[in-house]
């Protein structure tokens, strides 16, 4: 019963680029750390992002994730380089804590994050195994896999990228699944 309650008392707390305090940032770091697959979180790194969401459940973080520039190798591994020059934005850093995991927090994140960026065409890469609950949520939410899956520097497994094309543009540029 006190889970239901900490759910329905969710704060989510959209920070603008320009809002991205060094406080913010470090808050932002200490939850990523526990995510384990960013190579050095900084502050730095989280202050170039266009926007972060930060969820609490009586004050204490849970959930984050960003919505950050492209910067990513993706496109190349995964034989898509043809069309990176047209995604501008990327969608990660998400983690929720444990006890949170599957109640839709990471999927409310994403809908902040990409709530009036329907100009521009977001890319987001995930690890590819059965049941994995942010390859639901980029369905969810409009996203495709595209290209094909490589290496993670981070376990056994693959990566894939997920595409969302802006609103009204259908995805012939992108290569065939």
């Amino acid at each position: 019963m006190e889970l239901i309650m900490e759910l329905r008392q969710l704060l989510y707390q959209v920070v603008a680029h320009k809002s991205i305090t060094d406080e913010i940032a470090g808050i932002f770091i200490q939850h990523l750390s526990k995510q384990g697959k960013v190579t050095i979180p900084n502050v730095e790194k989280v202050k170039t992002c266009c926007k972060i969401v930060l969820c609490f459940a009586n004050n204490e973080l849970i959930g984050i994730g960003a919505l950050k520039l492209n910067q990513s190798t993706a496109f190349e591994k995964s034989g898509l380089l043809s069309i990176k020059d047209i995604f501008g934005l990327e969608l990660g850093y998400f983690f929720v804590s444990e006890t949170y995991r599957g109640l839709g927090v990471s999927t409310a994140i994403a809908r902040l994050l990409l709530l009036d960026q329907t100009e521009e065409n977001v890319l987001a890469t995930t690890e590819l195994y059965t049941n994995n609950p942010m390859m639901k949520t980029l369905e969810k939410l409009g996203f495709k896999h595209y290209g094909i899956p490589y290496k993670s520097i981070w376990h056994d497994g693959t990566i894939g990228v997920f595409l969302k094309f802006k609103k009204g543009v259908k995805n012939e540029k992108a290569p065939s699944d």
